[in-house]
């Protein structure tokens, strides 16, 4: 028995090229298409994370900004003299503004 026998052929001509797929087949075309949307998500998530890590990074910095300042002015020579009495710093207020590189 032939082999080529066995193959059922189908009675339908094939299907002619879409217009405007420039050669290519149709599975290149369809993955093509699906490939699209993908991209476009990922590259819309890649995006929204980017801003959202930079206004973390932006709002964090602000914030230790502004501790820092109300440390420096609360550890100031100002704040350090109540009522004419002369305050000392202790050992930990002097590493704190040491740490901070208050003037």
């Amino acid at each position: 028995m032939d082999a080529s026998r066995d193959i059922m052929e189908s009675a339908k001509p094939p299907k002619p090229p879409r217009p405007g797929t420039s050669g290519r087949s149709p599975e290149e075309v369809d993955g093509a298409r699906s490939v699209n949307p993908l991209l476009w998500t990922i590259t819309a998530c890649a995006v929204a994370a980017a801003v959202f890590t930079g206004i973390t990074a932006w709002e964090t910095h602000q914030d230790r900004a502004n501790t820092e300042l109300i440390y420096c002015s609360f550890y100031s020579g100002d704040q350090l003299q109540q009522e004419g009495e002369e305050r000392t710093l202790t050992d930990y207020e002097k590493r704190l503004v040491d740490q901070l590189g208050c003037d």
